[in-house]
């Protein structure tokens, strides 16, 4: 079974797509990230391709048409610069282009970092760690 990350910004076409793709380039075993706007607008950004080029997250950015929140079941939805109810939310501080990729990456990074500690092995009384 895959669970889901929704990452969630204003459009959908932006800051959400930067997360997702992030987040999908070292996605923990089982786990898959999904973007989406709260009012989406009807394309990506023009800016998102040239800010992705030549990162770990080029790959993997989606080129679908921005969606709604209600499209997507998740398992967990994180709000970037927006309210949404039930979302954690990320404020971010960065105001160019490429600080805010570097941001959001930064963030992203930290939360792939929580989900796998989620998941290691409890060691047994003759088993090392696994770190």
């Amino acid at each position: 079974m895959t669970r889901t990350v929704l990452f969630v910004c204003e459009h959908g076409a932006f800051r959400s797509r930067i997360a997702a793709a992030y987040f999908n380039a070292a996605a923990p075993k089982g786990w898959r990230a999904l973007s989406a706007g709260r009012d989406p607008q009807a394309e990506v950004s023009a800016r998102l391709e040239p800010l992705l080029t030549g990162t770990p997250a080029a790959e993997h950015l989606e080129s679908d048409p921005p969606r709604g929140v209600a499209a997507v079941l998740s398992d967990r939805v994180i709000a970037i610069d927006c309210m949404l109810d039930g979302a954690d939310l990320w404020v971010t501080e960065a105001q160019a282009d490429q600080a805010l990729r570097d941001e959001i990456a930064e963030r992203t990074g930290e939360l792939l970092r929580e989900l796998g500690a989620r998941h290691i092995r409890t060691p047994g009384p003759t088993s090392m760690p696994c770190l």
